[in-house]
């Protein structure tokens, strides 16, 4: 059943100012111009890159024909992630040095993200926590491997030795657990990439640039892409093909390509650990259940329960879900709409029924690091682009 948005007038005029105005500034005053995000990360130029190919449309698993893998062999879903990684390197004065140091940059890349799950687990043998470390080095997260890199680069001890440098380092005396860095290194930036189609466990392509300056690495900045599923085949054992796309003017095909921007600036808390990260589902799963794909018979063809009249509404509906996410209180109402979508109907790729499809409901549901905190303040601007083009900034 197709479902119609009545937006008000005055909603709409927001929408517009909000297009025409950069966010936190008012009609009237000066202000510096606002970069949008994705010019943010084109500027960076070419960095050191472990890309994969793209996959094929004959692929059948999510590894096929993947140069660039990490393990997730202990975690509680038992995988290999395929995934790109860029990095960049900038002195002192902006200029970059990536290209200058790429043998020890590559060295960095292979510990960190081409480790070896049963090399690791031999060598600790006879530990007492090695099941515990297994998992942690499994688990963590895009932006926490991202922060091992900036404190290899610029030598800042946060994350323990263990796991910076491998098994060798459980005790921290051990020889080979310290180094030297890159003193000329003045910023990191390390862009993560996952193609949904290599993805069926969280199958939303997206990226995660990642950028720490030396002596702040616990203030990282944070720039989130997702592109909503516009027709993909995924490479996993469903075979589905994924289009969230809603219908705008009648049309299925109005848009082509939508992308979500999202902006974590970089003295909004700070960022040690895995769950000191937001999760870029805190701005997906909401826009995707309430304003893109809806409530839809099967979810793992295209389909889609949303039709708008204009690309206006359709903007109008983002925006009204964005802003009422943003504050504790409302984040707990979006997180109540969204509790019948967080089912095996929908969420079919964890194990049926299993604690896996459990664990992540309370995850993204919660008043802790889910929906139910609210946006604020770990996300600042949150840009929508369609078809190349930024249609709205909130």
């Amino acid at each position: 059943m197709l479902i119609r948005f009545l937006i008000p007038t005055c909603f709409l005029m927001m929408i517009a100012c909000a297009k025409s105005n950069p966010v936190g500034t008012s009609v009237g005053t000066i202000a510096p111009p606002v970069i949008p995000l994705h010019q943010n990360v084109e500027g960076l130029g070419s960095g050191l890159q472990f890309f994969n190919d793209p996959v094929t449309g004959e692929a059948k698993h999510p590894e096929d024909g993947a140069r660039y893998i990490y393990p997730r062999k202990y975690s509680a879903n038992s995988r290999n992630s395929p995934v790109g990684i860029e990095i960049w390197l900038f002195n002192e004065e902006g200029q970059p040095i990536h290209g200058t140091v790429q043998t020890k940059l590559v060295t960095l890349y292979q510990e960190i993200y081409r480790w070896n799950p049963d090399e690791w687990e031999s060598q600790l043998a006879g530990v007492e926590n090695a099941t515990a470390i297994l998992r942690e080095k499994s688990d963590f997260f895009w932006e926490s491997l991202a922060q091992q890199m900036a404190e290899r680069v610029f030598n800042e001890a946060i994350t323990p030795p263990l796991y910076r440098f491998g098994p060798h380092c459980i005790d921290e005396q051990s020889e080979g657990c310290k180094d030297e860095g890159i003193p000329q290194a003045s910023r990191v930036v390390v862009r993560t990439f996952l193609d949904a189609r290599r993805d069926p466990t969280n199958p939303v392509t997206r990226s995660i640039t990642y950028s720490a300056k030396r002596g702040h690495v616990a203030k990282p900045e944070l720039i989130f892409e997702l592109q909503v599923p516009n027709g993909l085949t995924i490479a996993g054992p469903h075979q589905e093909t994924l289009d969230f796309r809603p219908s705008i003017g009648g049309e299925t095909d109005a848009v082509q390509d939508i992308r979500i921007w999202a902006h974590v600036p970089s003295d909004a808390a700070h960022r040690i650990t895995n769950f000191d990260y937001p999760d870029y589902n805190l701005v997906f799963v909401p826009l995707r259940h309430l304003a893109l794909q809806g409530d839809v018979d099967d979810p793992k063809v295209p389909s889609s329960a949303f039709a708008y009249s204009d690309r206006t509404h359709f903007i109008a509906s983002i925006g009204t879900l964005l802003e009422q996410m943003r504050t504790p209180e409302g984040g707990s109402v979006i997180a109540d709409r969204l509790g019948p979508f967080l089912s095996q109907k929908y969420y079919y790729m964890f194990e049926s029924g299993g604690q896996g499809l459990n664990n992540y409901r309370s995850y993204i549901l919660g008043d802790t690091a889910g929906v139910a905190r609210g946006l604020n303040p770990d996300f600042g601007r949150i840009e929508v682009m369609m078809d190349g083009q930024i249609e709205a900034s909130f």
